[in-house]
């Protein structure tokens, strides 16, 4: 029996090790996009303020566990999926067939439509490449600007305002965190950031940004709509996530927000089970299907994936689509 799994986030590697579990002879093959050992986003915060260093990141401890664990690591990418031949086509030109498929691809940051978002300068949050990059330009001073005041951006903005930058927040909706808190609430938040020496700009959208031409010609000038131009050494796109599902287009597989799955993980295509931020799962507090896009829930899904595809019947029992966001004191 051949397992292959696309996606080598946390999610990918707990059904890899569940899959090894239950099944000692299968084969598995784990494919991931990025060249670096399977790490977890949600790391990344930590690694921006130094609590950790980026072996802090990795799932596993030793990058000899999948060797030990006889699971083939592809660092590559699926560019589609063909469900009759039951195969996948990897960027390489590869073609890995497979008897079992989990699609645990994760999701990707959104690129607004903003002039000048391709500069040097301009980043994400999302991968270890963009941390890198953060770290170099965040330095102790310097002018960052964040896109983005939702749950992801709340979280960047924590570990950008540790680095003891001159941070400004530009958020497009009328209050921060608009999805999670209500006008109280968000504006107690505004209110506590911009106490903690954050700037805030809610109701705000970025219009362009530009080269600096004046006398620090290492920043850029962000234009807002509000008449504001602010100076940035750095500009941190924190604007949504959508799932990487663009890949799958050919394959019949029934989807809405995410693939749409069943309580075993299963979707509508045989062999072929979704999981983690790409999959449309059991809300249990609705009775519907919902994305859930935190960790613990991917984690589960990526296990009980393994389990039914192995053959061992595990029904999920559902999650609840909420988070928890602390800040620093």
């Amino acid at each position: 029996m051949k397992h292959v799994i696309l996606g080598a986030g946390p999610c990918g590697v707990v059904a890899a090790e569940t899959l090894r579990k239950n099944d000692p002879d299968c084969e598995i093959v784990l494919v991931g996009d990025e060249p670096e050992p399977p790490y977890s986003r949600m790391a990344i915060p930590y690694l921006l303020v130094g609590n950790i260093e980026e072996q802090g990141t990795h799932i596993k401890r030793s990058d000899d566990f999948y060797r030990d664990h006889k699971i083939s690591l592809r660092q590559n990418k699926a560019i589609s999926v063909d469900a009759k031949a039951k195969s996948v086509t990897l960027c390489n030109g590869d073609v890995e067939p497979y008897d079992k498929l989990l699609v645990a691809t994760g999701s990707r940051p959104v690129k607004p439509p903003i002039d000048g978002l391709d500069q040097p300068g301009v980043h994400h949050c999302w991968t270890l490449e963009d941390a890198r990059k953060i770290i170099e330009l965040a330095h102790k001073g310097a002018h960052v600007v964040l896109l983005g005041a939702g749950f992801i951006g709340c979280i960047i903005l924590e570990a950008l305002a540790l680095r003891n930058v001159k941070l400004t927040v530009v958020e497009m909706g009328d209050r921060m965190v608009p999805r999670m808190l209500d006008d109280n609430a968000g504006t107690m938040l505004k209110d506590w950031c911009q106490f903690k020496g954050v700037s805030v700009h809610t109701n705000t959208k970025i219009t362009k940004l530009e080269p600096n031409t004046g006398v620090d010609e290492d920043t850029l000038l962000v234009d807002l709509d509000n008449g504001h131009q602010i100076p940035a050494h750095l500009v941190v796109v924190a604007a949504g996530v959508q799932p990487n599902v663009d890949f799958l287009k050919d394959t019949g597989l029934e989807m809405e927000a995410g693939i749409l799955i069943d309580r075993n993980m299963q979707s509508s295509v045989p062999d072929i089970y979704g999981a983690g931020d790409v999959a449309q799962g059991l809300d249990f507090s609705t009775g519907g299907r919902s994305v859930h896009a935190i960790q613990p829930t991917a984690t589960e899904h990526g296990r009980i994936a393994a389990l039914n595809m192995t053959g061992v019947e595990a029904a999920y029992q559902g999650s609840l689509v909420m988070n928890v966001l602390i800040h620093w004191a």
